[in-house]
């Protein structure tokens, strides 16, 4: 009997976190709906391929009321952990699976290699900058921003074969990351899809909070409701 319940307690204890919600907010513009998705294993399972990096995925779902026109746009979403205060925007599928995912520093974390750095102090992470070829790197978010291939365009999101330029074979993790990606695009109708936002270490769905900046002002979707 003992070890039954041990037996319990480890099934229960190793099971991933389910998604939460869907979670919703919404003004006079629109309504935005999302749910989480945590653990490794159900990211896997939401992407086809392993991201192997450290990433929450939001499926996410955005619709204008009535006849508004919204640009959907990386810059409105920013998703925060109560566990360490971290903060981070979404990345583009090239920041994760492309030629621009090396991270060199990141304000003071990581180094060469080892995932993709912490946001943090409203500044991006830096990517690219290979050592020993004379390339700097360039920071996301920062005054060199446009030196940066691969960034989040309108558009991006839809679906290509992608090739590996080093090898000319299909990168099947880029692939799936953009045709599964949320689409940037001026639009009146609801737009669904993926967004992917790097925290680094373990999050619980309790610890999360997405912000998405409306025509109207900030909207907060908490999913430990």
């Amino acid at each position: 009997m003992r070890f039954l319940l041990f037996a319990i307690a480890f099934t229960l204890a190793a099971s991933p976190e389910k998604p939460v919600g869907p979670v919703s907010s919404e003004d006079e513009f629109l309504v935005v709906t999302a749910s989480a998705l945590v653990d490794k294993q159900a990211v896997r399972n939401a992407l086809g391929e392993d991201p192997r990096t450290d990433l929450v995925v939001i499926d996410i779902k955005v619709a204008p009321r009535a006849d508004n026109k919204i640009t959907v746009s990386l810059d409105d979403f920013t998703l925060i952990s109560r566990k360490d205060g971290q903060r981070s925007q979404p990345l583009a599928p090239s920041q994760i699976a492309g030629t621009d995912a090396l991270v060199v520093a990141q304000n003071g974390y990581g180094g060469v290699g080892g995932g993709i750095g912490r946001m943090n102090s409203g500044q991006g992470p830096m990517w690219g900058g290979v050592p020993g070829t004379g390339s700097r790197p360039r920071r996301i978010g920062g005054e060199d921003e446009g030196a940066v291939t691969g960034a989040a365009t309108p558009g991006e999101a839809q679906a290509t074969v992608t090739k590996d330029t080093t090898t000319g074979k299909a990168n099947p993790l880029l692939d799936a990351l953009k045709q599964k990606a949320l689409p940037l695009r001026e639009t009146t109708e609801p737009v669904t899809g993926l967004l992917y936002f790097f925290l680094e270490g373990k999050h619980k769905l309790k610890d999360l909070e997405l912000i998405y900046k409306s025509p109207a002002g900030r909207m907060m979707l908490d999913f430990q409701k």
